[in-house]
């Protein structure tokens, strides 16, 4: 039997710190210590002090890393989801940890009562049913090339980069109408989106939102709306693509 202090260890190093640079690796670490492994929530930590005792050698010729480095690394850290900077106190930053289940990227699945950790990289949105729903409700219920409206009925999921060079994972599928799936066949996704462009289907402003997007989605950026514990078929999910680039 593990204890919780193991459990969260393991997790961090096997799920969470592979989505980390090394400056990002060494301060959510210390920030771990100071909040999750004594029983705490949130913390106030001095970076300007607390810095040089993060990561000694991380920085150039061995030295600790700049505050300019830790204030960005920190933005970042926000940014990814992983950590809540509350609010700037006296004595330093107000930094809430969030929990593991709740950042981008991973997700918790319950398994005969025992919390396993899934990357969302690993997840196949292509086969697995309640995963393509996933993909429909992140498209906000409209085809990613055409903007057309879809319904459960109605929609497929296609390959940005058609296989075998491209796989199922979130970054590479998107939810379209049939029609746009036959018409666009093997063609790349740019290339098609231009198509659309010329043959009417989009107006200048709608192709360059689209490329966009498509951008977006290469770089990992337009992840799927999943809550720990929700349904992700219900209707609550849904989400426009712009509403996912601002969440």
């Amino acid at each position: 039997m593990t204890t919780p202090f193991q459990d969260t260890y393991c997790q961090f190093i096997d799920y969470l710190a592979p989505m980390l640079d090394a400056y990002e690796h060494a301060i959510y670490a210390y920030i771990l210590r100071h909040t999750t492994l004594i029983g705490a929530e949130e913390a106030v930590i001095g970076f300007k002090s607390a810095r040089t005792k993060m990561s000694l050698g991380a920085g150039q010729q061995g030295s600790p890393m700049s505050e300019n480095t830790c204030r960005k690394k920190l933005d970042s850290l926000e940014e990814k989801g992983v950590i809540l900077k509350v609010r700037t106190e006296h004595s330093g930053t107000r930094i809430r940890v969030v929990p593991l289940g709740e950042i981008p990227g991973l997700t918790l699945n319950l398994d005969q009562g025992v919390e396993s950790v899934v990357s969302l990289e690993d997840m196949d949105f292509f086969e697995t049913q309640e995963n393509r729903q996933l993909i429909f409700e992140r498209e906000g219920r409209r085809c990613f090339y055409t903007l057309e409206e879809l319904n459960e009925s109605n929609f497929v999921i296609d390959h940005v980069v058609s296989r075998p060079d491209g796989n199922n994972g979130y970054r590479n599928v998107v939810a379209c109408s049939r029609e746009a799936n036959n018409r666009k066949g093997a063609m790349d996704a740019d290339k098609f989106l231009f198509r659309l462009h010329r043959d009417g289907v989009l107006s200048l402003e709608e192709l360059g939102k689209r490329l966009t997007a498509l951008d977006k989605l290469k770089a990992g950026d337009l992840k799927p709306y999943m809550r720990q514990g929700a349904d992700p078929s219900s209707e609550s999910q849904a989400t426009t693509v712009d509403e996912r680039q601002h969440q």
